[in-house]
């Protein structure tokens, strides 16, 4: 039984779920929560089409605020997050114990996943010791924050995608390298900060690569992420077309006054 996948991976499920969820006697919604969940509640198919459109951060202000102009560089792209809001709002209302429930349980789930996608490579023992140290690190107080859900569906997407990949390179069966480009884009639309997954594949594929030859190298690191570095040309179309290039220049400028390197490149 101790040697058992499943057992581990049920066990620092529920570990992790009883612990955080039952540690919360009361709870309320905490800074942007009641606008991003109220304003991105579907309730209709322009509704739908409206959250895969709009910078999220028109959710966030009150409605004399005046929010940025969007571009596809500096734009909130996070439409998941509000599908699984919506599920939660035609189920429980605005019990907010509901949305929490949802941190609670990604945050869960997504131990057993990390379990599972480091005992591909250490033992049971080493892989159960990374998914209690994610699942307890110092900080914590964030999961009552009812919008980083998209926190914990980009983690979610992203350990799939690449326990997908993995499948893919062992087997060789094209449904694993869709899967895997697939959880990635679902990734990086449920929040940005998993931008660089796709291209860390790759490398990683470069380096672990038996052909001596460079120019082999890629093309073998190409023929076998190819999907995944496709998602990086769908989901900058799809954020072109949500939120264009009018204030580019505005956030050029922003990045250089923190970078100065980068002004100095475009003088």
């Amino acid at each position: 039984m101790f040697k058992s996948k499943l057992f581990w991976a049920i066990f620092l499920f529920l570990i992790t779920f009883i612990f955080y969820f039952f540690s919360v006697d009361n709870i309320w919604f905490s800074l942007d929560d009641c606008g991003n969940v109220i304003s991105g509640i579907i309730k209709s198919k322009k509704d739908l089409i409206r959250i895969f459109l709009e910078d999220e951060r028109n959710y966030l202000y009150p409605i004399n605020f005046n929010v940025p102009q969007s571009n596809f560089i500096a734009g909130f792209y996070r439409p998941m997050q509000h599908i699984f809001f919506s599920i939660i709002y035609y189920l429980f209302d605005f019990n907010v114990k509901a949305y929490y429930f949802l941190n609670v349980f990604f945050h869960a789930i997504n131990i057993s996943l990390f379990f599972y996608f480091c005992s591909f490579f250490v033992p049971i023992g080493l892989s159960v010791l990374a998914g209690l140290l994610l699942a307890f690190y110092p900080i914590m107080d964030w999961i009552t924050w009812i919008s980083t859900l998209h926190n914990f569906l980009a983690t979610f997407f992203m350990i799939l995608s690449l326990i997908s990949f993995r499948f893919y390179w062992v087997k060789n069966k094209f449904i694993y390298n869709f899967l895997a480009a697939l959880f990635f884009l679902f990734s990086i639309c449920s929040r940005e900060n998993t931008i660089f997954l796709g291209i860390s594949i790759f490398i990683f594929t470069l380096f672990i690569c038996e052909y001596k030859d460079f120019w082999s190298k890629i093309k073998f690191a190409f023929n076998k992420t190819y999907l995944i570095l496709f998602v990086y040309i769908v989901y900058i179309t799809i954020k072109i077309m949500a939120f264009g290039f009018e204030s580019l220049p505005r956030t050029i400028n922003n990045i250089s006054m923190r970078l100065p390197v980068i002004k100095k490149l475009l003088l």
